[in-house]
């Protein structure tokens, strides 16, 4: 079974920041200035997204696009003998399951292509035991917030394409429905309404979480709250500490703005820290979606 929620978030510093500016910045991801848009096609395990990324002009990987991941993470032993670690620093992880959280080592300085998209002096971290994809020997790692800082990032996933703007020049087209985001802790987050029955409903953050194969997944501090739904209690899939457990329902609808999305399959899990949503690629499937850190907006158009 492949993993149903990858939310990974790296307790590391950022290599930018999001906010807007124009031309290539001395470290960090950068397109050529002769280019005003950078379009290819990529693969999909389980609806998520699949971007084929070299490092170092010679290690050809294949990376998930995961906006709940702050750094470009590899796993797996064979990436130890390839990159060179600073020495006495270990990189703390932690994310969904129920296992401990791990530890990475840790690599300054590296170049990384993206078919035209460059980006110099990235960090990357190395899980060298953990290896979460060792079931899918096609998948190396994840990437995340060091991209979405500095592109506009549009992902049409009926087509599997998706199309690197530079952020700060970037808008939004007027067939998409225009919805505000925030970043926090390097995760894009909108404000919705989660309508479980007509007679229960409430107000949340929600994550746009690209590296969830799941439709809705709720995060609550008293999941006792929700035993009244018509839900059962069931493994919802592995993320990276180990196994996800809670109840498995499906909610009337999900409001957005002025976007409705009805009966959607949803988990709900207990977290002593956390009270909010996320939306995953099982519905972010069916739409072409855009996202801009810098300009603070994502658009929905429906596939």
């Amino acid at each position: 079974m492949f993993f149903k929620v990858i939310y990974l978030q790296v307790l590391l510093f950022a290599s930018t920041s999001a906010t807007c500016s124009v031309g290539p910045a001395p470290a960090g991801f950068y397109m050529p200035d002769s280019l005003r848009e950078v379009s290819f096609r990529y693969t999909m395990i389980n609806n998520l997204i699949l971007l084929p990324v070299t490092v170092n002009d010679t290690i050809q990987l294949n990376l998930i696009l995961d906006t709940g991941c702050r750094n470009l993470v590899l796993f797996g032993k064979r990436f130890q003998k390839l990159f060179s670690f600073e020495p006495d620093k270990q990189v703390q992880f932690s994310g969904l399951g129920d296992g401990r959280s791990v530890s990475g080592n840790l690599a300054l300085g590296n170049k990384v292509a993206i078919d035209a998209v460059l980006g110099t002096q990235i960090p990357i971290v190395v899980v060298p035991r953990q290896n979460v994809f060792r079931m899918f020997p096609t998948v190396d790692g994840v990437i995340g917030y060091d991209i979405f800082t500095k592109f506009e990032v549009e992902i049409n996933a009926s087509e599997q394409r998706i199309t690197f703007r530079p952020a700060a020049t970037a808008a939004l087209a007027g067939d998409f429905i225009h919805v505000p985001i925030r970043i926090e802790d390097s995760r894009p987050l909108i404000d919705c309404r989660v309508i479980f029955t007509p007679e229960k409903s409430h107000l949340s953050d929600l994550m746009i979480d690209t590296g969830s194969t799941l439709g809705l997944l709720l995060k609550t501090t008293s999941i006792k709250n929700y035993a009244v739904l018509n839900g059962e209690r069931a493994v919802l899939g592995r993320g990276f500490n180990g196994l996800i457990e809670g109840i498995e329902t499906r909610i009337e609808k999900l409001m957005v703005n002025d976007m409705e999305i009805r009966s959607i399959r949803t988990g709900i899990i207990q977290s002593p820290w956390h009270n909010y949503a996320s939306i995953g690629m099982d519905i972010l499937k069916d739409y072409t979606l855009v996202l801009n850190y810098c300009k603070g907006y994502a658009g929905f158009r429906k596939s």
